[in-house]
This record gives C-alpha cells, sequence and structure tokens, in this order.
C-alpha cells in the first residue's frame, strides 16, 4: 500500500525580545509596546535613545551616584561625538549626580537631546537642562530647582526654600510696617522724619523679634547653600547655549521664583525663562503617550538590547 510523504513539522522560530541595558536587565524583557514605542522615537529622530525612566521606588529609584556610575560604566556602549536622545521620566534626586550624568553625554557624545514624556522633576530638571535639545510631550513639564531635604524634626520631606523665603518674607514684612508706621505717624503728628524715624525703627523691631528668634541661622545657611548649588550647577549646564549672563537670570529664576516644589513649568513657561525647547512631532507625541502607561509601574535604564530566544 503507497503511502503519502511524511508530514515535517516545522522548526519553531527563534524569537526577539528587547531589555534594558543598565537595568532591569535580560532577566526582564521590557513590554513590546514599550519596545515599539522606544525605536519609533529613534526613527524619528535618527539616533539611538537610553533610557531614564524611574518611579522613586527600588534600585535607581532616584538620581544617586549609584546611578552616575551605573552610566559612567554604560559610556562605552554610546556613540563617541556622535548624537545621542535621553528619555527622561524622573521625581529627581541629588543635584551634583544630575550634573555629572548630564556631563557624562555631553563629554562622551557631545551633546544630547532630552525628551520628556509626563514630568522630570527637581534634579532631574537639573539634568534636562543639559540637553543640546529639549522636547517635551504636549503635557510634560519640568520643575523648579529648589531641593528637598528632609526635616528629621517634622519627620517629612520640604523645601529647602521653604527656610530661605521665609526669612525672606520677614524682610519684606518689616520693610513695609516701617513704610506704613512712617506714612500714618508723618500724617498725624506733623513732626519731622528724623524725629519719628528712630521710635519707628524700635516699634518694628519689637514686633520682628519674635519670630527672627525664632529662626536657626546654621539651618536657615544650610539650606541656603543647598539651593547655591544648585543654582551653580545649571548655570554651568547652561553657559555653554546661553552666556554667563543669561545663565545665571535663568537658574536664579529656576531656583527662587516659584512658590512650591512641585510647580508646574511647561513648555510655554520654559519658553518664557527663555531656555528653548522643541515642539514634539505628532509621530513622537504618539511614541511618548504610547509609554505612559508603563512610567508608574517600572525603573528602565538603557538602551535597549535584543536577546533571542529559541
Amino acid at each position: 500500500m503507497a503511502t503519502g510523504p511524511a508530514l515535517v513539522t516545522p522548526a519553531p522560530q527563534p524569537t526577539q525580545q528587547y531589555y534594558a541595558s543598565i537595568h532591569p536587565g535580560p532577566q526582564s524583557p521590557l513590554p513590546q509596546p514599550l519596545v515599539d514605542a522606544v525605536r519609533g522615537i529613534e526613527q524619528t529622530l535618527n539616533m539611538p535613545v537610553w533610557m531614564f525612566l524611574h518611579n522613586g521606588e527600588g534600585t535607581y529609584g532616584e538620581i544617586d551616584d549609584k546611578l552616575r556610575s551605573a552610566f559612567f560604566d554604560a559610556r562605552v556602549h554610546m556613540p563617541v561625538n556622535g548624537a545621542i536622545a535621553l528619555l527622561v521620566e524622573s521625581p529627581g534626586g541629588y543635584a551634583k549626580s544630575a550634573y555629572q550624568i548630564a556631563n557624562i553625554f555631553r563629554r562622551h557624545c557631545g551633546a544630547f537631546t532630552a525628551l520628556v514624556p509626563r514630568y522630570a522633576k527637581s534634579a532631574a530638571t537639573l539634568l534636562v537642562l543639559g540637553a543640546g535639545t529639549i522636547i517635551l510631550n504636549k503635557y510634560a513639564e519640568l520643575g523648579p530647582l529648589d531641593a528637598q531635604l528632609y526635616d528629621p524634626e517634622r519627620e517629612e520631606w520640604a523645601s529647602a526654600l521653604n527656610e530661605v523665603q521665609s526669612l525672606e518674607r520677614l524682610h519684606a514684612f518689616g520693610m513695609e510696617a516701617i513704610d506704613q508706621t512712617m506714612f500714618l505717624l508723618l500724617g498725624r503728628t506733623r513732626k519731622k522724619t528724623e524725629t519719628i524715624l528712630p521710635h519707628v525703627l524700635k516699634f518694628v523691631a519689637e514686633i520682628m523679634r519674635p519670630m527672627l528668634e525664632k529662626v536657626d541661622v546654621v539651618h536657615y545657611t544650610q539650606r541656603a547653600r543647598v539651593l547655591k548649588v544648585a543654582e551653580e550647577y545649571a548655570i554651568r549646564l547652561l553657559k555653554p547655549k546661553y552666556g554667563q549672563r543669561d545663565a545665571e537670570k535663568m537658574a536664579r529664576r529656576l531656583v527662587e521664583k516659584y512658590p512650591e516644589h512641585d510647580f508646574t513649568i511647561d513648555a510655554e513657561e520654559l519658553t518664557e525663562i527663555g531656555i528653548l525647547n522643541t515642539q514634539p512631532t505628532d509621530q513622537q507625541v504618539g511614541f511618548m503617550d504610547a509609554l505612559i502607561p508603563y512610567l508608574d509601574r517600572m525603573t528602565i535604564m538603557g538602551k535597549l538590547e535584543v536577546v533571542t530566544t529559541p
């Protein structure tokens, strides 16, 4: 009895999965939609993309020396004097580490493009300032450069700007009190300014004394110094593009001129400050939006690497 040809079962085709080169590494393949979005951004920019995406938790949960060391070690995989992009999603960390990471990209690659899908706050804003080109997603935001410090007495994190601005407000209140009291007494007594002024100064000083006595000068100086560090790093990152004078003005505004740490600095506000930024294309908006569902639950550092599984 004749038989037909034997059926040959086709060999399974190898599949490709992608992982982040620094973290979480090959043991944790990345979701395919995220991979597709990153590769899409690479195509629109025509340059490799490195991910700097963290949610503030776990390993590499903030910008610190450990993260700086990881990017320093990974620089051998970056193009020398070649275009590179950095996708940034970060609540912040240490200003020194952010400054150093920005310089790793600038000095090794010549410059870098920063893309912000959703937010880059505090020290992450500092990192973004080091980019040659800044692209904010449609609703993305940066933030002020006022540092967050832990207060062991109150057992909470607080902006270093709180104490600095408090003293500035006390100064403004004192000057206003002098003006108002002088105006009132000059009108009522008809006496000369030099006669009234010593009494007004003594009166306002007595009002201000209880408040000023509560100011811890050493504590205040520490906070002021931390803010000055962030300002100086920002000046150094901005100076090559804008010059010393404009860089100082921009950095001072980013440190001092916003009422709270979470204040939104969007693309329009950034332009008002004088910092150039590029509007994303519709394609780039779509790709960055596709990343957003993963940003709260994943920390991803490095470039895409492929692993083939049988």
